[in-house]
């Protein structure tokens, strides 16, 4: 039963939520500062906030499991390096919740069952919230130069209606092309876009 009669502390637990509502709160003013956010122009760096957000939590988890078991430092360092140099996990966001995951079987494996589920629970919320919507971008080419303000406007009102909120817009007169980013709901169809 050890590690599971720590469901009965409701003061670890209030602590636990603090500490890791903190840290997503701090993370999310740092990925989320207005001079940065504003320069974003690529599709990867309007989602890094999602990975600096995570980072953040995973952090606190960390902390936590070595504040209970100080030797458990060394154990989280090499296993970080094994993701970074021997996994490959695709978009940074992903490498989040590998390491996330691993954290969390790690608490299993230490008998921290409580820090696990906690961190499970506040990890599967924060990944549906940052997830809720997707960011995309869409490039139409081929246009008249006489008809580009028209069009801009006509695919504005589009991505509007669809549910979309529109985070940039560029417009190549010369080359008859327009391209907006946007953020859409997560059941948009693209291809019915």
């Amino acid at each position: 039963l050890r590690g599971w009669d720590s469901f009965t502390d409701g003061w670890l637990m209030l602590d636990m939520g603090i500490v890791l509502v903190t840290a997503v709160l701090l993370g999310a003013a740092i990925a989320y500062h207005p001079l940065t956010r504003s320069k974003a122009s690529s599709l990867d760096e309007l989602e890094q906030p999602k990975t600096f957000i995570m980072y953040a939590m995973v952090g606190a988890v960390i902390a936590q499991i070595v504040e209970m078991n100080p030797a458990m430092a060394l154990v989280v360092f090499g296993i970080g390096g094994l993701l970074r140099f021997r996994t490959n996990v695709g978009e940074a966001k992903d490498t989040g919740r590998v390491i996330l995951v691993t954290v969390v079987g790690l608490c299993c494996g230490l008998k921290l069952i409580v820090i696990a589920v906690f961190a499970t629970a506040f990890g599967w919320v924060l990944i549906w919230y940052m997830e809720r919507a997707s960011i995309d971008r869409m490039q139409i080419k081929g246009l008249d130069r006489e008809v580009i303000a028209r069009a801009t406007e006509a695919y504005r009102q589009i991505l509007t209606q669809a549910g979309c909120t529109i985070l940039g817009e560029k417009k190549k007169v010369g080359k008859g092309q327009l391209a907006f980013v946007f953020r859409g709901p997560r059941e948009l169809d693209r291809d019915v876009l």
